[in-house]
């Protein structure tokens, strides 16, 4: 197994309070696989509990209460939502504006400070130092990046589905230990972690994928 699939197999086994051995890991080729074997392992826990229906309630209402307004409280108001209920939340966003300006510094900054030195170092002379001004740019636009975090007040998300599950994903682990793993909860949460750490989209993961030719991941 690659480094990736190896992130992606510890990761299911935290989640799930699971061992899978290594030989039975190497013969997970589909995601259907990771399933079945999943699945298998949690045997004794299973439960019909629909967790993401009640989340999904929950969130529309609460949010709709107290979430939408006033917008400049939304920060807070999402972080307090965090500590009432409970529940690690999806890290709000950038606004459009905001994220374009973002980059738009970034992109001046590393690309500019690329630029400046080798023109320094080939036309001018200058020492290899003078490569440091791109990772200064890294290092400025971290910065810039930290200095908007209070701007950061968009959920990622298209849809309350989408954040329903990818709520259901984050606490799935201490909320299993409590209530037992539903089947189709299950292989929501094993497409989800694929997902984010392979850097794809939730829709790529489906049963019949295999895991290195159909996903990329090693």
């Amino acid at each position: 197994m690659g480094l990736d699939s190896v992130e992606i197999l510890m990761k299911v086994e935290d989640t799930f309070g699971i061992k899978i051995p290594d030989q039975e890991a190497q013969q997970i080729l589909t995601v259907r696989d990771f399933h079945s074997t999943v699945w298998r392992h949690v045997s004794g826990r299973h439960n019909s509990i629909c967790r993401s229906q009640r989340l999904f309630y929950i969130l529309r209402r609460s949010f709709a209460e107290k979430f939408e307004y006033p917008r400049r409280n939304r920060r807070q108001q999402y972080l307090q939502f965090s500590a009432d209920t409970d529940l690690d939340l999806p890290d709000l966003v950038l606004e459009r504006s905001w994220q374009t300006l973002l980059t738009g510094v970034g992109f001046a900054s590393i690309a500019g400070g690329l630029l400046t030195s080798l023109t320094l170092i080939f036309f001018f002379n200058y020492s290899n130092w003078m490569l440091l001004l791109p990772v200064a740019g890294i290092v400025a636009t971290s910065l810039f990046s930290e200095l908007l975090n209070q701007k950061r007040t968009e959920i990622s998300n298209g849809t309350m589905r989408d954040f329903t599950q990818q709520i259901l994903a984050l606490n799935y682990k201490k909320l299993a230990k409590s209530e037992g793993i539903n089947r189709q909860e299950m292989e929501l949460v094993v497409n989800y972690i694929i997902a984010d750490k392979a850097g794809l989209d939730l829709e790529e993961v489906t049963p019949g994928k295999k895991i290195g030719d159909d996903l990329g991941i090693d």
